[in-house]
């Protein structure tokens, strides 16, 4: 095929039977300009990424707010494939169709309004009937009385008819309701759909540059090589492909742009396509120094996220997945991510050391990189590579003194602790310690030792079992038992294991003194039931304040979970308890609300969530709810439930002897026909007493 240069668009030679004209992008805004004016179409053709999309973007922004409108389609009984269309001003749209709705529903409701009426009206006239024909004598006042009677059947059939009818109108009036086609409600700018077909290279760009499909180098993709997934750094890939193809790279002296397209199927990626996983084909890849406003996003996780403001962020809302622009994020939006198979790796356990510490282990890392890409080099020569002290090489060359954090990444590594999974079997028994140290436990602040206190020297004992049960430790091991307390009346376990400890930090658990820091459940913990059973009944364990019955004889006190925090920290502890509500709605517990008080630390708040004291509520909590490190509190809330329950029964069985009746017992007692059923046959003598 012959191939001739144009030197301008204008040298092309259109079939005036496709398109009116093409254009240079020098006439570009004027054609526009002069076609929007004339409420013209405009055909807009090029490569992709040549702005098509931002130009109507642009066009959509430019019109006025005030020339927004909704379009309605109306049903069109004579044929329905043809419907009416009507414009409304911007937001009527939704007012118009709610209309044909309460219109449906005002008549139900006049329809019970004339069953009264008529009710009304059909007594009176036959007490007037009876009344004027009493004077003919009983028979024909009878008589006369029935006929009416029966009058007013017909017409109270009729009524209740109608309103069997009702729900059929209503059903009706939705069908021919006017359906909102374009809804502009609330909106500032005018609508643009990209009809942009989903190329394959969507996910890196398939373009040489898009503002929308553009990422930053440390994000990491999902690399697939050879039916086999890797993961590697969005710079690294692009790095690699451009010093491949360097002979072809498009090059632009603004921003430092670089582009390159790649061959077919040189590199895949996992990626999105119809709701699933697939594997993706990307184009081409380009770089450039980016001018302009960022926006960086923070995790409840302390996870950051940094992207330009138009970026396309998915959140969670209202049970659907939305895609929002990052500048219209705001606190409080559930970002939907990827659940990592990991809770946690070995950079995890790197980052809660020091800084010092940290810079190590790159340095490490970074000497493992050279030896591995150069064999023959010895230790000196890393040594002046890296810029560091011959002596710490030649350590690391004959395998010594290793950074901490990576002894402590090993140690881990050989318990099958590391990374950590959530299908990991001791993954539940992890996050039951982990709960402990959220309560009456914790990690002391010169990291000196894991420990659990309690008044049951069991449940401390138990604490210990179970860490040897996770980390493989045999029985006291880097361990002891202290008695504490004024009068002895209290046990701690310790643990001084710093494997253990820092295991425990990357976990998400507290360290210090948890009055005066901030208190986040850990998002590892919300995915499996089984993590936030253990984790919750750990805590519950420590900081449930159970009832006894009260001095009156006739209620429980107080069933609630207390938590102290200092007053900047007060949106701190809402939230966290919040969240413990949460869990305990989902296992069919109520809770009633969350109170604020002083707490006996000076300085300090207390801060209690109530939960709910009628009967059903605490049987619930009792069966639904489990409790760890503390056995006590559980039999003190069945002693102090079999106690209220005894004076329950009694104090019904003497409304029963005083002629009341059953439903008016209940209703004094403030009883639900499953907990009287309950109090009649499953407590007695044997059970107050347990």
């Amino acid at each position: 095929m012959k191939s001739d240069k144009i030197a301008t668009t204008k040298n092309i030679k259109v079939p005036e039977g496709i398109v009116e004209q093409v254009l240079g992008q020098d006439e570009a805004v004027k054609i526009i300009k002069k076609a929007a004016l004339q409420r013209r179409n405009v055909f807009l053709i090029g490569e992709p990424g040549t702005g098509k999309s931002m130009l109507g973007m642009a066009l959509a922004e430019l019109l006025p707010k005030s020339d927004l409108k909704d379009i309605l389609a109306y049903p069109n009984l004579n044929d329905e494939n043809n419907p009416y269309i009507k414009t409304l001003n911007a937001g009527k749209g939704r007012e118009e169709t709610q209309k044909y709705l309460l219109d449906a529903s005002q008549s139900m409701k006049n329809n019970s309004f004339y069953l009264l009426i008529i009710l009304f009206v059909g007594i009176v006239l036959s007490w007037l009937t009876w009344k004027q024909f009493s004077e003919y004598g009983t028979v024909e006042a009878s008589i006369m009385t029935a006929a009416s009677a029966v009058v007013l059947g017909l017409l109270l059939l009729m009524t209740i008819f109608s309103m069997n009818m009702g729900p059929k109108m209503f059903q009706a009036a939705k069908n021919i309701a006017p359906k909102v086609i374009v809804d502009n409600y609330n909106k500032k700018i005018g609508p643009f759909f990209d009809a942009t077909g989903a190329h394959a290279g969507a996910l890196l760009g398939d373009v040489l540059h898009d503002p929308f499909q553009t990422f930053l180098g440390d994000l990491e993709i999902s690399k697939i090589e050879k039916n086999a997934i890797t993961k590697n750094k969005l710079s690294k890939e692009i790095d690699q492909a451009f010093l491949k193809h360097k002979e072809s790279i498009i090059r632009k002296k603004e921003n430092n742009y670089e582009a390159a397209f790649l061959p077919k199927n040189e590199l895949n990626v996992l990626g999105e396509t119809n709701g699933s996983a697939s594997p993706v084909e990307v184009l081409s890849c380009n770089r450039y120094d980016y001018v302009g406003e960022m926006m960086k996003l923070t995790t409840s996780e302390n996870k950051e996220l940094v992207v330009t403001p138009e970026h396309k962020i998915a959140v969670h809302r209202n049970g659907k997945t939305e895609y929002i622009e990052a500048r219209t994020i705001k606190e409080g939006d559930e970002v939907v991510v990827q659940i990592e198979e990991a809770i946690i790796d070995e950079q995890d356990i790197i980052n809660v050391y020091d800084a010092r510490q940290q810079e190590q282990c790159k340095l490490y890392y970074q000497y493992q990189e050279l030896k591995t890409q150069n064999p023959s080099w010895g230790y000196k020569r890393i040594s002046k590579a890296l810029g560091q002290p011959i002596g710490k090489t030649r350590w690391w060359h004959e395998g010594k003194h290793t950074p901490v954090p990576i002894q402590t990444a090993n140690w881990l590594k050989e318990r099958g602790l590391l990374p950590l999974k959530i299908d990991n079997q001791k993954s539940p028994l992890i996050a039951k310690v982990l709960g402990a140290t959220f309560g009456d436990g914790g990690i002391f602040e010169n990291l000196n030792g894991i420990f659990l206190s309690s008044s049951e020297k069991e449940a401390v004992e138990e604490f210990g079992k179970d860490l040897e049960k996770i980390f493989d430790l045999y029985k006291n091991q880097n361990s002891r038992i202290i008695e504490a307390g004024v009068y002895g009346h209290s046990w701690c376990y310790q643990n001084t294991n710093r494997n253990i400890i820092y295991f425990f930090l990357a976990l998400g658990a507290p360290r210090g003194n948890k009055t005066k820091i901030e208190l986040k459940v850990p998002g590892w913990i919300k995915l499996n039931h089984d993590f936030e059973s253990e984790f919750y009944g750990s805590l519950l364990g420590g900081e449930l304040g159970t009832p006894i019955i009260h001095k009156r004889g006739n209620y429980l006190t107080s069933l609630e979970l207390g938590i102290t925090g200092l007053p900047q920290f007060k949106e701190n502890r809402i939230s966290f308890l919040k969240e413990l509500a949460e869990y305990l709605q989902k296992n069919r517990v109520s809770t009633t609300s969350i109170y604020e008080g002083k707490s006996k630390t000076e300085g300090s708040l207390m801060f209690r969530l109530l939960i709910e004291k009628k009967m059903d509520n605490v049987l619930l909590f009792l069966m639904n709810i489990k409790i760890n490190y503390c056995r006590y509190k559980i039999e003190r809330l069945y002693k102090a439930l079999g106690q209220w329950a005894m004076l329950k029964k009694n104090k019904y069985n003497e409304l029963l002897q005083r002629g009341y009746g059953a439903e008016h017992a209940m209703k004094t007692l403030n009883l639900t026909p499953n907990s009287l059923y309950l109090l009649l046959n499953h407590f007695g003598p044997k059970e107050a007493e347990a």
